[in-house]
């Protein structure tokens, strides 16, 4: 009975969220009511589909395999690690994720009975009430079947890891804290005002969205480095791809909500970012759920369940854009804007930050678009990618360091000039250093560290210059996360090293500073899986002993798979990765080995980035909390 509690929940969600949508309507006796009775209603809906959700968890852990979900994701032997994250490895349990965090945003933004927010919750609330019929006709995940089955079919291996626990959940926090921010922006299209007001509610919404969303995809690419044996952080994969979207969007919305919030200007253009950023997250489901691609991240492959989605974003988008074509007009500024001033070199900041994200989402689509008309089935990889994102995100980067120190309204650029000499000589100083430490990828490794060093020195100096202003250590983390990022993704793409070698028992292989010796190997019996670990002796070149790896070849019996676990040896200059694979008959082993120098500093730059997010929004709540005393 325990399967059906989870469904009578999403029910009574479903009535709710329907209910809350009548508060649009045009009825003057009953919307009162319904606005006094919302706050209370949109967290009783959070708390049945919280309720369902754990109602799965439980089936999860307790092993019911009268359901088809625990069958198809779950066995016997999982560990229940695996069996509570699992929940959301999966089509159902992942749209039973999303829809939660939907409906308890929703929740959390009506604090008061403000009549934009109120707009906001009810147009929330109508898309609460799409995901909750999309998991109630196409995607129950407490469907059962008779007779139970003994044993399920398994958890897939790839996402049996810690990045599981974490990676989706915090993609959904970013994905649905737009779809607030969307809800604003049409209940601001509703009333026909989206001023400095509206900025510094949907800022807070911003801010959290687009930090967590920074570090899903941080944990995500952690999560491919571990995991899928490649040794790479980043492969242009359509479902990554998909998460780098809206986070791009939400990236140029973020620096266009802080002039409207500052100056008053930019309205329509940020309502329409808010839109654009919402519509680019659906797309993203739609990816991952509808089987038009294929990626080790998707998790469905049923045309229906695609359609769905596709017409659910045609209705959603289709109609907040309509609303803004009839309405936009009516949002107006309330000053100037010149080119030269802050407010004016964001706004370009944007065009080139849309125009990279264009590039992703036409290598993304377009192998899809071919197949659809007919022809062959093709893939746009990384060249396309690195030959197009790449100089388009640059300038965005070198813009970031000069921003802070023009001034808003009207700026002189010869002021501006003489304020970041120091970055400049900085920069200069550090090129010249690169120079002569440098003597392959010269050109590559000038711009890479180059435009690191800018950034990462201008935003150093306007820590030290901004003395009493708000928001100083947000920009600093911020910028300086992105600095960090780039000289990791340089030198772990420029000086990159691999070997392998099908290798017998004492044999040695040689990369970078390290000699790896193969010792020795055993065999595993885990409750889950079967493997074959390798010892690894890593010795300098003097034959001292750095370090033992131990790399494993596993078998998953239930689900009939074979994976490669890596070890990986973190050092401050870089990373030596093994992989080991299956044991030929003349008892040699392939061992790949990987030396990726300084490539932690991409994920150390997420983390910071994702932090300036957090600072800002601690920040704004400790000003508010003061001008309130």
């Amino acid at each position: 009975m325990t399967a059906e509690f989870g469904v009578f929940f999403l029910v009574i969600a479903l009535i709710i969220s329907l209910s809350q949508t009548l508060y649009l309507l045009p009825l003057a006796n009953l919307r009162p009511i319904i606005g006094r009775v919302m706050p209370i209603s949109s967290w009783l809906q959070a708390l049945c589909i919280a309720f369902s959700l754990a109602v799965l968890i439980i089936l999860r852990i307790d092993s019911d395999f009268s359901v088809i979900n625990v069958i198809e994701h779950s066995n016997l032997s999982l560990p229940t690690l695996y069996k509570i994250a699992g929940t959301w490895g999966n089509h159902e349990g992942s749209m039973l994720l999303w829809v939660f965090v939907l409906a308890l945003f929703g929740a959390l933004l009506l604090d008061s009975s403000e009549k934009l927010k109120l707009y906001a919750v009810s147009i929330q609330s109508i898309l609460c009430s799409g995901f909750l019929a999309f998991i109630l006709y196409t995607s129950n995940p407490f469907k059962r079947v008779f007779p139970p089955m003994t044993d399920g079919k398994a958890l897939n291996p790839l996402l049996q890891d810690m990045g599981l626990a974490m990676h989706p959940p915090l993609l959904y926090l970013g994905y649905v804290g737009f779809s607030i921010v969307f809800s604003l922006a049409t209940a601001a299209l509703i009333q026909g005002k989206a001023g400095k007001d509206w900025a510094v509610i949907a800022h807070k919404w911003i801010l959290i969205s687009w930090s967590a969303l920074t570090l899903g995809i941080g944990l995500g690419s952690w999560w491919a480095y571990r995991e899928l044996g490649w040794g790479g952080w980043w492969f242009w994969d359509p479902v990554e791809n998909a998460s780098l979207l809206p986070w791009l969007s939400g990236t140029a919305l973020l620096h266009s909500n802080i002039v409207l919030k500052k100056r008053g200007l930019l309205g329509q253009w940020v309502i329409l970012l808010a839109i654009i950023t919402f519509a680019l997250s659906l797309l993203g489901t739609f990816l991952v759920r509808s089987g038009a691609i294929t990626s080790v991240h998707s998790f469905a492959n049923d045309p229906e369940r695609g359609i769905f989605i596709l017409v659910y974003i045609l209705v959603t988008v289709g109609g907040s854009l309509l609303l803004y074509s009839l309405r936009g007009d009516k949002i107006k500024s309330i000053g100037q804007m010149l080119p030269a001033s802050r407010e004016g070199l964001i706004l370009i900041n944007n065009l080139f930050i849309l125009s990279a994200c264009a590039t992703v989402l036409l290598g993304t689509l377009y192998p899809m678009f071919v197949e659809l008309s007919g022809g062959e089935k093709i893939t746009v990889g990384a060249p396309f990618f690195n030959f197009t994102f790449v100089p388009l995100m640059a300038l965005p980067l070198v813009f970031a360091a000069l921003t802070p120190f023009v001034a808003w309204k009207k700026a002189s650029f010869q002021a501006v000039i003489i304020a970041i000499r120091p970055a400049m000589l900085a920069t200069i100083t550090s090129i010249f250093l690169v120079l002569s430490l440098v003597h392959t990828e010269i050109i590559y490794a000038i711009c890479g560290f180059g435009l690191a060093a800018w950034l990462g020195f201008g935003s150093i100096q306007w820590l030290i210059g901004a003395s009493g202003k708000r928001g100083k250590y947000a920009v600093f983390l911020g910028h300086l996360g992105a600095a960090i990022i780039i000289i990791g993704i340089t030198t772990s793409s420029l000086w990159k090293e691999e070997t392998q070698k099908q290798t017998a028992l004492g044999e040695k292989l040689e990369i970078s500073n390290y000699t790896v010796i193969y010792e020795s190997n055993i065999d595993i019996t885990n409750g889950n899986y079967t493997a074959k670990q390798a010892k690894l002796r890593v010795e300098d070149k003097q034959g001292n002993l750095i370090t033992n790896m131990f790399p494993e070849y596993r078998n998953y019996p239930i689900s009939e798979n074979t994976t490669s676990e890596t070890d990986i040896y973190y050092s401050p200059i870089g990373d030596l990765y093994s992989v080991i694979g299956e044991t030929r008959s003349d008892g040699k082993t392939a061992i790949r080995l990987y030396f990726q120098p300084m490539i932690n500093f991409i994920w150390l730059g997420f983390i910071l980035m994702a932090i300036s997010g957090i600072v800002a929004c601690f920040t704004k709540y400790i000003n508010n909390k003061n001008e309130n005393l």
